[in-house]
């Protein structure tokens, strides 16, 4: 089966703007510039062919050329969905899963903002029934629509920008071969989100009982070479800096920065792990990811384990 996007031609005949005043785009080809109007008023474009049917998928990529000034979301519409401003209403993503003016699935994967980044829509339909699955940088993020639509609808491409950016639109022959969401990768072993497994504290290191219904999850961002954002979600979040400064033995030596937290009461259950991660975390002075894919962070009477987590998310199934 072939994408029936890959006969169109981008150019300035087969994109059309929402018809919102002041608003540009510029077509050259593949490369799509459009800017909104002002600030705080999102300016939508679509691809407008009349050879696309109510029958077909649909697969298409824009790639970012150079940083993007606001927030990109790139989908589907209809065309009688396809309005001015946040009238639009479709199936985007944009790092969240949203219909054009409201995030359905918050983090559901990296928000597309540098230069080079590439994201790709996948429309599966089967009959009444449509799927689209999301990609960001080559990896699957999985479906993040499942709707059911009037087996006469046709859907479009779609880009909807709050802010100015250009893109490089592509539509391959062929659709992709992955449709379930992947893992993701790192350049390193201790970015992305690990879940707490263990806990232990004192100077012997006896365990501390964790909830089991409770989900505690550390955030490590790489920021610059040797050096984290992490953020630990309990109840209450702390946000700290961790530094790699040496080696003792197999571990990395680590520096933890000062943490800020907010100041919620947390729920009787998770008053004790916030009083270690509180209590602990400064303490901690070195990590190491072990052969077993373990996470383990050491202080002098304080030891978190952890093991890698992945978020899961239903697909939404209206966007209305």
């Amino acid at each position: 089966m072939t994408n029936p996007l890959s006969s169109i031609d981008s150019n300035a005949s087969t994109w059309i703007g929402d018809g919102t005043e002041g608003a540009t785009l510029t077509v050259n080809g593949s490369a799509i510039t459009l800017a909104s109007a002002k600030r705080g008023t999102p300016y939508n474009v679509r691809l407008d062919s009349s050879t696309l049917t109510p029958t077909d998928n649909l697969y298409y990529e824009v790639e970012l050329v150079g940083e993007c000034e606001g927030n990109l979301a790139v989908g589907l519409v209809t065309s009688t969905e396809f309005q001015p401003g946040w009238k639009s209403r479709g199936m985007f993503y944009n790092g969240n899963v949203t219909n054009g003016s409201a995030g359905l699935r918050i983090g559901f994967g990296d928000h597309p903002k540098k230069s080079g980044d590439r994201v790709g829509v996948y429309l599966l339909r089967n009959g009444s029934e449509c799927r689209v699955v999301y990609y960001i940088n080559g990896r699957c993020l999985g479906a993040g629509f499942a709707v059911t639509s009037s087996a006469d609808t046709t859907f479009y491409p779609c880009l909807h920008l709050d802010g100015r950016g250009t893109v490089n639109y592509s539509a391959p022959a062929s659709f992709p071969t992955t449709t379930d969401r992947e893992s993701a990768t790192f350049g390193d072993a201790y970015s992305g989100e690990w879940v707490l497994s263990k806990a232990q504290t004192g100077p012997e290191l006896h365990d501390l009982p964790l909830p089991e219904d409770a989900k505690i999850v550390l955030s490590f961002a790489l920021v610059e070479p040797n050096a984290y954002r992490l953020s630990i979600k309990v109840a209450n979040t702390f946000n700290t800096s961790v530094k790699l400064v040496g080696k003792m033995e197999s571990f990395d030596k680590i520096e933890i920065g000062p943490a800020m937290a907010t100041r919620m009461m947390p729920p009787p259950p998770l008053q004790p792990v916030e009083s270690f991660v509180e209590q602990g975390l400064s303490t901690l002075y070195k990590m190491i990811v072990s052969e077993t894919g373990s996470l383990v962070m050491t202080g002098p009477a304080a030891e978190m384990i952890c093991a890698r987590y992945e978020k899961t998310f239903e697909p939404v199934t209206s966007y209305q």
